[in-house]
C-alpha cells in the first residue's frame, strides 16, 4: 500500500466521526480505485459535501491541490498477493493448522532477527535516551502502534518521550525540529521520509540532533541525513514486519532498564502490552 491509504486511515483514527473530514476520508478509503476518474465537484457530490470541503480536506492531508491528492491515489496498490498468506516455504507442517504454521514462522523470524540487528546499536540508543533532553518517536499507520508502545514502555521505566503518528503533526515537527533532540523513526516499508518530507522541502538537521531509523524494508534511500539505520531484514509480511520492529523496540527498553537497574542484569524489564 502506498502512503495515501496510510494517511487516510490516520485521519479517521484521529478525527471525530461527526466531522466532514471523517466523512470524506471514509468515502475515499472505500473508493480509492475510482477517485482518479472523478473531478473535484464530482467527489464533493459523492461525499455529499461542498467543493470547498474537499479542498480543505486535501490541504489537511498535506496536498496543495486536489490534483496532487489524485496523483497519490493513482499510485495506490493493495497487497493481497504478498502479505496475507504463508508461502509454501514457510509451512513447516503441512498437516498443521494455519495458526501452528504461522506461529512457527514467527518464531523462526524472531531468531533470525539477531543475525540482522547489532545488539550494541540498540544499547547505544538506550544510552542516547539519557544523553538527549528531547526524545521524539514517530511511525505511520502500522508502525505508529510500535512508536506508541515504545513510548508507553519507556514511561514505565521512568523516561518520558513524545510520540507522533499522524502525518500532519510529523511534518510540523520535522519542519521545526529542535536541537538536542533524539528522533527515533519506525517505518515498516521504509518510505516514511518520502511520505512526510515531500511536503516540507529540504530538511536541515539542527545541531546536536540524532536520527535513528528502524525499518523492515530499507529499500528507498532516505531523503534526510540518518545517523543510525536498523534494518530488521525480515521483509514485511504478517510473520515478520511489525513484529520484528516490536522486538527491536522492546530490546531498547530492556537495555534502558538495565542501564538504570544493573542489579537486574539477566532478567527482563517489565514490558506491557
Amino acid at each position: 500500500m502506498n502512503h495515501i491509504g496510510t494517511t487516510l486511515l490516520g485521519m479517521i483514527n484521529t478525527t471525530s466521526y461527526h466531522t466532514t473530514n471523517y466523512q470524506i476520508a471514509m468515502w475515499a478509503l472505500s473508493n480509492l480505485e475510482r477517485i482518479d476518474h472523478l473531478t473535484e465537484p464530482e467527489m464533493a457530490r459523492a461525499c455529499n459535501v461542498s467543493k470547498s470541503s474537499i479542498n480543505r480536506f486535501c490541504k489537511e492531508l498535506g496536498y496543495d491541490t486536489f490534483r496532487q491528492f489524485q496523483l497519490d491515489v493513482l499510485r495506490f496498490q493493495r497487497q493481497y498477493a504478498t502479505k496475507y498468506y504463508l508461502p509454501a516455504s514457510e509451512i513447516s507442517n503441512p498437516d498443521g493448522t494455519l495458526l501452528e504454521n504461522y506461529a512457527a514462522s514467527v518464531a523462526r523470524n524472531a531468531l533470525k532477527l539477531a543475525e540482522h540487528v547489532d545488539d550494541a546499536v540498540l544499547a547505544q540508543i538506550a544510552a542516547d535516551l539519557d544523553e538527549y533532553e528531547h526524545v521524539i518517536v514517530m511511525g505511520g499507520q502500522q508502525s505508529g502502534d510500535i512508536a506508541c508502545m515504545l513510548q508507553h514502555n519507556l514511561f514505565g521505566t521512568g523516561r518520558v518521550i513524545t510520540a507522533y503518528t499522524y502525518g500532519k503533526e510529523q511534518r510540523e515537527i520535522l519542519s521545526r525540529l529542535d536541537s538536542d533532540t533524539l528522533l527515533i523513526v519506525f517505518s515498516l516499508f521504509g518510505n516514511i521520509f518520502h511520505r512526510v518530507m515531500d511536503n516540507i522541502g529540504p530538511f536541515e538537521r539542527p545541531e546536536h540532533c540524532k536520527i535513528c531509523w528502524i525499518t523492515s524494508q530499507a529499500v528507498l534511500p532516505p531523503t534526510i541525513p540518518i545517523d543510525t539505520i536498523i534494518d530488521c531484514g525480515l521483509g514485511w509480511d504478517l510473520s515478520a514486519g511489525n513484529l520484528a520492529m516490536e522486538l527491536v523496540a522492546n530490546a531498547i527498553v530492556m537495555h534502558y532498564w538495565h542501564r538504570h537497574h544493573p542489579e537486574t542484569a539477566g532478567y527482563p524489564a517489565p514490558l506491557t502490552r
